[in-house]
């Protein structure tokens, strides 16, 4: 039987460097990894550090299968305060994708968008879970300082962060 391990990691290697999910076959004595798939290999990475934080940060990260079967990526802002309301790229984002990466079907991303968004406008996402019954998803939200957030998702709503607006 085949096993996949997905993981959420940086590569510094690439030019600019990235985030990017992969998926991995496993072997069924779980020492060895083989058949590499980078499935969204685009997801912003803060390279350097700025006045609000260090390299790397605010990247979101967590990685959950829905009830539906799609997986959702969520990911952060990386402190750029345009990144989340911009709609052509990956943070400050909820994507939600099938296991090859590919969009769900009912994002419902606004026009112009990446298909793979689901939600957009997110500070900073670092976990997701379903409501029991009904499959709701929520996440949990870091705010600026204080004012963290659990926030109901709506396939292509806004979560609202834009600091450009404060």
């Amino acid at each position: 039987r085949t096993r996949f391990v997905y993981l959420y990691m940086p590569s510094t290697l690439m030019s600019p460097p990235t985030n990017r999910v992969v998926r991995l076959v496993v072997d069924p004595g779980y020492t060895t990894v083989s058949a590499r798939t980078d499935i969204v290999p685009d997801i912003p990475f803060k390279h350097a550090a700025n006045a609000v934080g260090g390299a790397g940060a605010h990247s979101g990260g967590r990685l959950r299968f829905g009830p539906e079967g799609f997986l959702y990526i969520t990911t952060g802002d990386n402190h750029q305060p345009t990144l989340p309301q911009d709609l052509t790229r990956l943070g400050g984002k909820v994507l939600r994708v099938d296991r090859d990466g590919r969009p769900a079907p009912d994002n419902h991303t606004p026009t112009g968008g990446d298909p793979r968004i689901y939600t957009y406008g997110h500070r900073n996402v670092q976990d997701i879970t379903f409501r029991p019954g009904t499959g709701q998803p929520f996440v949990a939200e870091h705010g600026p300082n204080h004012t963290d957030e659990v926030t109901s998702l709506v396939a292509g709503g806004n979560g609202g962060w834009d600091p450009q607006q404060r």
